[in-house]
């Protein structure tokens, strides 16, 4: 019974992870196993190994990604929003003493039931051409399988990273209020990486008439670029300064 055990176990570790049965092999004897076994056993695994078709590949990958959304120990794994927010808005974005920009904006179908999250990559790839108009966004890569990690590549050859490393949220039935650290790097054209820790603070009150309205605080959290040796408090060594403060309006395309 134990021996039938620890085939069973190797048989769904080869299928889980789509690896060699012989890789896996030595995890499933006991150290006690004879070399009798031990040579013999290769031989009725590969009689009887699973062959893993794409779609369970691609089902274990999903897994993963959504294990590495989870940030252990530092917040839920998104901001969660109402229902009502979900689709595309036409979003206006004044940030204060510079300018006032338009774009679109968008909320998705979480892999949680029942939640509704901002479609990140969507969101920022949108704010950054309206910000900077004469560079494009070559492509961006984000899934909300796994929303901390958000890559722009640029028309001009540069690219960025938005790493949330932390977070607390909080909703109500009409607002919602997020605090996110994260880490930025930028690379140049050349490659050459400058990493940077932003703190963003935000609170959005959703109408039911089709309208929601949003504040958000953006700090230079300093601290070598490491958000989580910030004092979340509003204290690194170096002092968090503030990037931009933001009012944003969002309406319901006609």
């Amino acid at each position: 019974g134990d021996r039938m055990n620890r085939f069973r176990l190797m048989k769904f570790l080869c299928c889980l992870f789509t690896i060699s049965p012989i890789a896996v092999f030595g995890l499933c004897l006991k150290p006690t196993t004879s070399r009798r076994m031990a040579l013999a056993f290769p031989t009725l695994v590969g009689a009887t190994a699973c062959v893993v078709s794409p779609a369970k590949a691609s089902d274990a990958g999903e897994a993963i990604r959504r294990s590495a959304s989870k940030i252990p120990g530092y917040g839920p794994s998104d901001v969660f929003y109402p229902d009502i927010l979900k689709g595309k808005w036409k979003a206006t974005r004044e940030i204060v003493g510079e300018k006032t920009v338009e774009y679109e904006m968008r909320f998705i179908q979480s892999v949680e039931s029942g939640a509704t999250v901002a479609d990140r990559g969507f969101n920022q790839a949108n704010l950054e051409k309206a910000l900077t108009p004469d560079v494009s966004i070559r492509s961006y890569e984000w899934t909300e399988t796994n929303p901390n990690d958000l890559r722009l590549v640029f028309g001009d050859g540069t690219r960025k990273e938005l790493k949330v490393t932390k977070r607390a949220s909080e909703r109500t039935d009409s607002t919602v209020s997020s605090s996110e650290f994260r880490r930025v790097t930028k690379e140049n054209s050349r490659g050459i990486p400058v990493i940077s820790a932003e703190r963003t603070l935000s609170k959005w009150k959703i109408d039911s008439d089709g309208v929601a309205e949003g504040l958000e605080i953006t700090y230079d959290m300093g601290s070598g670029g490491d958000p989580l040796a910030a004092n979340p408090m509003g204290g690194s060594s170096n002092g968090p300064t503030v990037l931009s403060k933001s009012r944003i309006r969002l309406e319901r395309f006609q």
